[in-house]
C-alpha cells in the first residue's frame, strides 16, 4: 500500500496514521515536513534464503561508524531511518575458495568423506591476533551454506607458529532457511584447541536468533527491503594451563548482533553489535557511486531530485535536467527512457526491485527501489 503525507496534516495526525499502518509512531521525528506530498510504501515482507548469502569470489565492502539508536525500535511493516549515519572507517570481506587456502587446513574443511558436516563452501580471511604467549595469524574462517542454513564450521590458523585446524562441533548455525518474520531458532556450538607451550583453549557458545522485524531500511546511499534479525550470543571461554595443572571458565558479557538483511546482498546491509548492552561496532553498506540526494546536471550546479524512495507507481522529478535519463535494472538492462523535461516517471509496469536512474550525458546515477 502507499501512504502519503499531505500538506496541512499535523505531526499528530501523521503519527496516528503511521501507527495505524503498523509503523512505530516515534519514526515521525525523522520526517521533514515540506509543502508537498511525502509518500512511502509499505510492502509485503521478504524471505531470506541461501542465494542471499555470500559465496566464493564475492567481496563485500562496508563502512564503520557509531550510533546511539535504540535497538528496540523494530516490528512488522517498519521503517528504519539510518540515513544520518556518517561513514568512518572502511573495510571489506573477501570470500575465497576452500581450495585456495593452506593445504593443511583443507584436510578438515574440504573432505566430504571424513567430515561431511564440516565440508565448507568457501572461506573468509580473518584478522590476526597477538597477545603475550598467544598468536593467531594466517586465519581463515570456513562457512557452509545450503537450503537448510548458513553456518560457521570452524577455522584454520597458524597458532603460535604452528598450522592448526579447529572444527566447531557442533557447528554454529548463523541462520536457518527459509527465514521469515517471526522465526526463532537456537544453536549451540563448541571448539577446543591445543595451544603450544600453554595447554588448551576452548569456547562454548549459544546463539539464539529472533527475526523481530521487517520493512524498509534507509541508509545514507541506499534503501532496502529487509528482515531484522536479533542474535543473542552467550560465550564461555575455558582455559587449561598444563604447567600448573588447572583450568578455569570465563563467561563473556552477552553479545547481541542486530542485523538488517536484504535479498541478494550477501551480508547484512546494516549490523549493530552490542557487548554488555553498549553499541560497540556498527557497519553498513555504502556505495558512494550511487548519489541518492540528486543527479548533478551536466552544465550547471543544480541537481535533479527524485521521490519517493521506495516508490510503487510514480517517481516524481524535481530540479534541473539538461539531458535525458534512463532507468537501468541491476543487471544493466536499459528498461525505461526518460525524456528531457519530464517531471515524473511511471514505474507501474516495472517489476519490484532495485533500479538506477542514470543521466545519459555524464553517467551520474540515483538508486531507487520499486515495491508493491
Amino acid at each position: 500500500m502507499l501512504f502519503c503525507f499531505q500538506p496541512g496534516m499535523s505531526v499528530h495526525q501523521l503519527g496516528s496514521h503511521v501507527n495505524y499502518f503498523g509503523l512505530m509512531k516515534h519514526n515521525t521525528r525523522s520526517l521533514v515536513l515540506v509543502p508537498m506530498a511525502l509518500c512511502f510504501s509499505v510492502s509485503a515482507q521478504i524471505t531470506i534464503d541461501a542465494p542471499d548469502m555470500p559465496s566464493a569470489g564475492d567481496t563485500v565492502r562496508f563502512q564503520t561508524t557509531t550510533t546511539t539508536a535504540d535497538m528496540a525500535d523494530t516490528g512488522p511493516a517498519h521503517l528504519w531511518d539510518f540515513s544520518a549515519l556518517v561513514p568512518g572507517g572502511e573495510g571489506a570481506d573477501t570470500m575465497v575458495t576452500v581450495g585456495s587456502t593452506p593445504l593443511l587446513y583443507q584436510f578438515f574443511f574440504n573432505n566430504a568423506i571424513l567430515y561431511p558436516q564440516h565440508k565448507a563452501d568457501f572461506a573468509m580471511r580473518g584478522v590476526s591476533i597477538g597477545i603475550q604467549g598467544f598468536s593467531l595469524d594466517d586465519l581463515f574462517d570456513y562457512y557452509k551454506s545450503n537450503s537448510t542454513g548458513y553456518r560457521n564450521v570452524g577455522f584454520g590458523a597458524n597458532l603460535n607458529g604452528l598450522p592448526t585446524s579447529v572444527q566447531r562441533d557442533p557447528v554454529d548455525w548463523i541462520y536457518r532457511f527459509p527465514m521469515n518474520y517471526g522465526d526463532t531458532d537456537s544453536s549451540a556450538s563448541h571448539f577446543q584447541v591445543s595451544v603450544p607451550m600453554l595447554g588448551f583453549y576452548g569456547q562454548e557458545q549459544m546463539r539464539r536468533n529472533e527475526v523481530d522485524g521487517w520493512g524498509t531500511l534507509i541508509l545514507p546511499a541506499d534503501t532496502f527491503q529487509v528482515l531484522r534479525v536479533k542474535s543473542r550470543i552467550a560465550r564461555t571461554d575455558t582455559i587449561y594451563i598444563s604447567q600448573f595443572g588447572f583450568g578455569l571458565s570465563i563467561p563473556e558479557p552477552e553479545t547481541i548482533e542486530y542485523k538488517w538483511i536484504a535479498q541478494g546482498m550477501d551480508e547484512p546491509v546494516l549490523q549493530v553489535t552490542t557487548v554488555g548492552g553498549i553499541n560497540t561496532v556498527v557497519r553498513f553498506h555504502y556505495d558512494p557511486e550511487d548519489i541518492t540526494t540528486g543527479i548533478a546536471a551536466h552544465t550547471t550546479a543544480a541537481t535533479l531530485k527524485a521521490w519517493p524512495n521506495p516508490v510503487s507507481n510514480l517517481l516524481h522529478l524535481e530540479g534541473t535536467m539538461n539531458s535525458s535519463l534512463e532507468v537501468i535494472a541491476m543487471d544493466g538492462r536499459h528498461v525505461l527512457p526518460v525524456p528531457v523535461g519530464a517531471r515524473s516517471v511511471d514505474v507501474t509496469k516495472l517489476p519490484p526491485g532495485t533500479y538506477s536512474l542514470r543521466s545519459a550525458t555524464n553517467g551520474a546515477a540515483l538508486r531507487f527501489m520499486i515495491v508493491r
